[in-house]
């Protein structure tokens, strides 16, 4: 196993994780209604930041996943190539 394919794994694993602890990003928009009734101004501003940081990490550990499994691909490639050339 080769360095790329190597850092490509060590991409998938840690893509993984962060959408374990974000989960995938949902459709749903937010029609800027509260939850609650008695959410004021500021506490939606606060839950809509917070929602937006978690959409960004969620979205930043599939694109982890998306460039690991490229970079396992082009590494498995490059060993078969070479490995083609010597013979």
């Amino acid at each position: 196993m080769n360095l790329i394919s190597s850092i490509g794994l060590i991409a998938d694993i840690i893509g993984v994780l962060l959408l374990f602890k974000y989960g995938l990003p949902s459709m749903l928009k937010e029609n800027g209604g509260g939850l609650l009734l008695e959410e004021d101004a500021a506490e939606e501003k606060i839950r809509i930041n917070t929602n937006d940081k978690i959409k960004r990490r969620a979205y930043f550990g599939l694109t982890l996943i998306l460039i690991g499994f490229l970079l396992q691909l082009i590494g498995t490639n490059i060993c078969l190539f070479s490995n083609f050339v010597k013979q």
